[in-house]
Formats: C-alpha cells, structure tokens, sequence
C-alpha cells in the first residue's frame, strides 16, 4: 500500500510561492510609507503656496492682525500688524482666513496624511506648522520628511523633530536623528516642526 503525502518538490513549490506573497507584502508597506512622506511634502508646499497668495492678495498673513480666532471676512482682521503670528486667535484665524473664508485651502488641507490636524505656532519670529500636542508622529516618517525637503538633521532647519514650545524649537534628546541615520530603523514617538515663514 503507498502512503499519500506532499513530495519534496511541492513543499519547495508552497515555500518558494508564500516567500514571495510575503516579499510583495513588505514592499508595498515600503512603497506606502514614502508615499506618504512624498504627501506630506506636498502638503506642506500647498500650504505655503497658499500663505503666499493670501499675502500677494490682501497684503499680509493669514491671521496677522486678527483680534478674533473667528473672523468672518479679511477685513475684520484689522488689528496691528506685524507680519508675525503672535497669539493663539491668531494661530486660529490663520487657518479660518485660509480654509473658510477665502477658500484657498480647503479643510482636507488642514489635515495630515498621518490622520492629524496642522496647527501654527510663532517661535523665534518664524511660523511653524506642527501637530497638537507632542509626541505624536512616527519617527521615521520625520527623518525621511527631512531627508527630502531639508537637511535632514532633527534640530536645524526647515523640518526639525521637537517641541514647538521650546524657543527656538528644538530636537528632544530622547528622539534624534542625524544625517547618517537610517530613517526606516527608527523607532518611537516625535513632534514634526515644518517652517512656513519666514
């Protein structure tokens, strides 16, 4: 009586065909995170392609100026100007002026490929986009985020991990990369800071 059962070269056939689902599988994941990383490069230069038509249009920033964190033209922003974002109505009407009342962005502008809402902060006499609240984006999305657009240093430049409380904005100790870093193999939580203005 012959037993049945799978030969050598069936088994070898399965393996060589699970390797190479699983092969496809990790490359995809690769090819979605740099896409995102492209995307949010693309957000960001959406985003201060539209400061600069609001600036070429009414003359200055979005929100500069603004008493209220909710105007409802461009004309109620008619405080001193200083070409600076200085307080918190003005970080809000910043993203109202653009978004709701001149519909240069729109809303899904505002939001981040990695599921969270920008938010503007004025340090050091500079406008930085960042994420509410700190330590809530992937390391490694940063490092490779400021591989492409910058320098790719965590704590100088124009796209920089850390704080935006912190005047200037710096990198944490505990979330660094360098430009010798390997963006993939990190791991952990960071703050991203991206320079609009100046």
């Amino acid at each position: 009586m012959k037993q049945k059962g799978f030969t050598l070269v069936e088994l070898a056939i399965v393996l060589v065909i699970i390797g190479l689902i699983l092969g496809m599988a990790f490359k995809g994941k690769d090819l979605i995170d740099g896409a995102k990383v492209k995307n949010m490069q693309a957000q960001y230069n959406k985003i201060v392609a539209g400061i600069n038509i609001f600036y070429e249009k009414y003359g200055f920033y979005p929100g500069d100026g603004c008493p209220s964190a909710t105007p409802a033209s461009v004309a109620a922003c008619n405080g001193t100007r200083n070409g600076l974002i200085d307080n918190g109505n003005e970080a809000a009407a910043f993203w109202v002026l653009l978004i709701d009342v001149t519909n240069i962005l729109q809303s899904t502008d505002r939001r981040s490929v990695l599921g969270q809402d920008w938010t503007v902060w004025n340090r050091s006499n500079a406008l930085w986009l960042d994420f509410q609240g700190a330590a809530n984006a992937d390391m490694r999305f940063i490092c490779a985020l400021d591989r492409l657009m910058d320098d790719g240093s965590s704590n100088t430049g124009i796209v920089r991990d850390g704080d935006p409380a912190t005047t200037p904005p710096y990198a944490s100790t505990s979330n660094t990369y360098t430009t010798a870093s390997d963006c993939w193999s990190l791991s952990g939580q960071a703050n991203v800071l991206m320079k609009v203005m100046p």
